[in-house]
């Protein structure tokens, strides 16, 4: 390995003339010196000057950001794993950009510790899904971002230097990868996150190592249909068949074919075509702002949304609303605290392309039928948080999924006022993916939902079904109903209606037959601990956004009230490493009825914390309130009908789909 290194520099050109849609390194030099661009380069310098004369980190490193309890096993979980390739990657392009070779004893430190068996040992997590499989995540993971470093630092690193990283990525990651393959591996034919990431990181990995590598070529050649048969697990409408929070993992193929640009110059641009600007419209109605996601199944609400790779998809489509949506939710790196800037962006965004929220003609509410049959309104595109969004499902995301089946969540001024909670803090719980259920957070009591009988949701109750969704009359707002009976073994029709009367009232019907006398039982989540008054009113006030919800009953069971809050309870109080889940002790309220029948109307007014709440009243059977502001709002359920009288208008809307 005597001469420099032959294979094409990933994500760039050295030679305009040869791929004219990617940059120069000259050219990405004058871009990085103003603007959103400028920013985010004086963030990654200052991150990477601060951490120039730090030892590298290993799967024992405790940092800000990582749960100390993986530090203490020394495990080599997803944030240690982000955190040590993307100090690589960034002191690689800061290297090869300024030429100051602090950055390229950083990155080779970093490089160094990652190939040495002795520390790292292997790039597996500590708990692999399938043990017999050589290769997982960080497989792919390492593999691939070593790989791009490798290209990077190529033309500057001795022979011997050279053949130290190659013989570390082939031992740690090429040599795992390959002997996973006869064991036919799940990664290699069921699409998912693993597959791109496995896949797609070795592929990446046999791009930028070229003829360095002699198994290379055959890497990257397995990779291409392998990547491209992942596509078939989205919806026409671009829904992700996980939860949002896993729809980052999008990410992965954007990376992809990213690299198979610089790789193969001459293909057309894939991020252009289904299904990347459709994931972006189907992302952007469940971005929530600022910098918050629905958490449906499993997610973290504490965690901002993976959406760097929509700039990649802006630059290919010249989409200023999807530059928009790249950077609106932007968020900082894995594994660090500070507000460091992902390296793949700078590979990504395109600064010369402006980047829009959505402007008036962009519909403010969608129905998706696939998957998870989400849907959202909002009363405007705010990326700092709008007035009201209401948003919810139909159904259940065939991985990554909750026993949520109907939930709906409302959002204020950027605040989660009726909550989803995602995900435990503290990671996956003790044998969660069997037992998930035993967890508030997957069970179906952990939702904003009706439960009969204290029963569970059936495992296998994926899908409930649109009976009727759109816009209401005179622009007043949107509905949507569904039929949930499939979720519910002691009903023979269990239906939800939702109703957004724009800008910020929303209004939920939960209608119910039993086969026999039945318990009911409504859960809302509150953002805050409060009381539920004996005529069905609460309300409180977090951050921005105040709430004022009240529930009433058009059945002939008598309500009781009451309110709560969860906690882990043993055995099922344990991370999967052991250590003891956080109780965070989510607050709800319960809304409590017997009979054959239920039919609970519920009413929710949100606004600014600046505002008094307003008071529901019930009179002759319509519940009601005024609004100083914005005047009277009224609604009645009359048999089959729900009669409403907004400030800016008044009708009727049919029920009769909800009967038995």
């Amino acid at each position: 390995m005597s001469n420099p290194h032959p294979a094409r520099p990933l994500f760039f050109t050295n030679k305009k003339s040869e791929a004219p849609h990617l940059r120069t390194w000259a050219e990405f030099r004058k871009q990085i010196k103003a603007g959103d661009f400028g920013d985010l380069w004086h963030q990654l310098t200052k991150e990477a000057d601060r951490e120039a004369g730090l030892p590298a980190l290993t799967p024992s490193t405790d940092f800000p950001g990582r749960a100390s309890h993986q530090a203490a096993v020394a495990n080599r979980d997803y944030t240690v794993t982000a955190a040590a390739t993307q100090r690589v990657l960034r002191n690689a392009l800061l290297f090869k950009v300024t030429g100051q070779r602090s950055y390229k004893r950083c990155a080779l430190r970093q490089i160094y510790s990652l190939i040495d068996p002795a520390v790292w040992v292997v790039w597996r997590d500590h708990n692999p899904v399938e043990p017999r499989i050589p290769a997982d995540l960080r497989t792919g993971w390492i593999s691939r971002d070593l790989g791009i470093a490798y290209n990077w630092l190529c033309s500057s690193l001795k022979p011997s230097e050279r053949q130290h990283i190659i013989d570390g990525i082939d031992l740690m990651g090429i040599q795992p990868f390959l002997k996973s393959l006869p064991l036919n591996p799940r990664w290699m034919n069921d699409p998912s996150n693993w597959m791109t990431c496995i896949v797609g990181g070795l592929g990446i990995c046999g791009m930028a190592l070229g003829d360095d590598h002699p198994q290379s070529q055959q890497i990257v050649k397995l990779s291409q249909p392998t990547m491209e048969s992942y596509f078939q697990v989205i919806g026409s409408e671009g829904e992700f068949n996980e939860s949002p929070g896993y729809a980052g993992s999008l990410y992965l193929p954007t990376l992809y074919y990213s690299a198979l640009q610089s790789f193969a110059p001459g293909k057309s641009n894939r991020l252009a075509g289904f299904p990347f600007p459709q994931c972006a419209r189907w992302v952007q109605y469940l971005a929530l702002g600022p910098n918050r996601i629905a958490v449906f199944g499993d997610g973290y609400p504490e965690l901002g949304p993976l959406m760097q790779h929509y700039a990649a998809v802006a630059a290919a489509t010249r989409d200023p609303v999807i530059q928009g949506l790249a950077k609106h939710y932007r968020a900082p790196n894995a594994g660090s605290d500070s507000k460091v800037p992902d390296i793949f962006e700078f590979i990504w965004l395109d600064p010369t392309l402006p980047a829009q929220t959505p402007g008036p003609d962009y519909p403010k509410f969608a129905t998706f039928k696939k998957h998870a049959a989400v849907f959202s309104s909002r009363s405007d595109w705010n990326p700092k948080g709008a007035e009201c969004v209401v948003y919810g499902k139909a159904g259940r995301e065939p991985w990554h999924s909750h026993h949520d089946t109907g939930q709906v969540c409302i959002d204020a001024f950027g605040e989660r006022m009726i909550r989803d909670h995602g995900l435990p803090a503290g990671g996956y719980p003790k044998n969660f993916h069997l037992l998930r259920h035993e967890y508030y957070n997957s069970s179906t009591h952990g939702h904003n939902l009706l439960t009969i009988n204290e029963r569970e949701h059936p495992h296998r109750a994926f899908k409930g079904c649109y009976l009727s969704e759109g816009a209401l009359p005179d622009g007043l707002g949107v509905h949507w109903v569904y039929d949930l009976s499939i979720c519910h073994p002691d009903a023979t029709k269990v239906t939800r209606a939702v109703f957004h009367f724009l800008p910020n009232i929303v209004i939920v019907i939960d209608d119910a037959y039993a086969k026999a006398r039945a318990k009911f039982k409504l859960r809302w989540h509150t953002a805050k601990p409060c009381k539920i008054a004996d005529d069905g009113s609460f309300k409180y006030t977090i951050g921005k956004a105040r709430m004022s919800g009240c529930v009433q009953s058009n059945s002939s069971g008598q309500l009781r009230f009451d309110h709560g809050r969860h906690e882990y309870l043993p055995p099922y109080d344990c991370t999967r490493d052991g250590g003891k889940l956080d109780q965070p002790r989510e607050p709800y309220v319960d809304i409590r009825t017997q009979g054959k029948h239920c039919r609970l109307l519920t009413g929710f007014a949100t606004g600014p914390s600046s505002s008094r709440h307003v008071t529901w009243r019930e009179k002759n059977g319509a519940l009601s309130f005024e609004d100083k502001k914005r005047g009277r709002f009224s609604l009645r359920l009359s048999s089959n009908t729900l009669h409403y009288e907004t400030p800016h208008g008044s009708g009727s809307f049919d029920l009769s789909m909800m009967a038995r």
